[in-house]
């Protein structure tokens, strides 16, 4: 099995080591008692995510699996990152994590896509430095609507090409590749896509001040909706992302970079059973 600094879910390596040594007669009542647990199930439930582990569990349990040094402390975070309910302290607890696996010379799963969600300017360097040939980091800075700092547009310029994103041509220009970036059930990227989804309606405001209004579509209704039609809605959002995503790819060409946000959201709890759908 991998190596415990490879996994970005600690439940996944235990049900990997659990599952590495089945076949030859290891079961859960033995991981359970070499961690030091009276119930035969325990550690059954903490893989299936129906449990979770103490302080002084997850050292017992990091002595069952043989852990020793670095990937101990490792092991100690990882722990500490998945059980946690807030989305900051699991970040921080990932940073910590990233740091142990560097000095290690390790490369955790969802490092790149986890960079390339942290920004709003990655996306949007993605799209346009393929039609910026040979283009100075100021003269990107200039294009851009929303400042960045240089600082900032040679990290997403990195992340780009660590991600495989883009690829530097022997002229020095870049390209976009057809590699596309996904979170897949990564807890992490998922973290950095919901800071991305935030980054992006803070600049639809500002947008709202700065952006000459035939410029722009920022539109919204107000719905009272019934709970059976949600996925209808759903749906419905999803084929107009895509028509949108088709319109655009017919032509290669790129003019400017724009971002579309599909907001959809609950402003009540659940009301009456006995009100109405209705627009206003």
């Amino acid at each position: 099995m991998k190596p415990v600094m490879q996994y970005s879910d600690f439940r996944e390596f235990l049900r990997d080591f659990y599952q590495e040594r089945k076949p030859y007669g290891f079961s859960f009542r033995e991981f359970s008692k070499l961690a030091g647990y009276s119930s035969p199930v325990f550690l059954k439930l903490v893989i299936e995510g129906k449990a979770n582990l103490s302080e002084r569990g997850t050292e017992r349990v990091a002595n069952a699996t043989g852990l020793v040094g670095a990937d101990v402390e490792y092991f100690r975070i990882l722990v500490a990152m998945n059980q946690s309910k807030k989305a900051e302290e699991k970040k921080l607890l990932f940073k910590e994590l990233r740091s142990i696996a560097k000095s290690n010379k390790v490369k955790i799963v969802g490092e790149d896509q986890y960079d390339y969600y942290e920004s709003w300017v990655s996306s949007v360097l993605r799209e346009a430095l393929p039609h910026m040939a040979k283009s100075k980091v100021s003269e990107v800075a200039d294009k851009l609507i929303f400042k960045s700092s240089a600082a900032e547009i040679r990290k997403s310029i990195q992340v780009l090409l660590n991600a495989g994103l883009l690829s530097k041509n022997a002229d020095g220009t870049l390209t976009q590749t057809n590699q596309k970036i996904s979170t897949g059930n990564l807890e992490m990227p998922s973290l950095a896509v919901r800071d991305m989804h935030r980054q992006m309606g803070e600049l639809a405001v500002q947008a709202l001040a700065t952006v000459p209004v035939e410029e722009r579509d920022i539109s919204g209704l107000t719905l009272g909706v019934p709970e059976n039609i949600l996925p209808r809605i759903r749906a419905e959002i999803a084929e107009f992302r895509r028509r949108i995503s088709n319109i655009v790819t017919e032509s290669p060409e790129t003019d400017r970079v724009y971002r579309l946000n599909v907001q959809f959201f609950p402003l009540t709890k659940k009301l009456s059973s006995s009100v109405e759908g209705g627009a206003a």
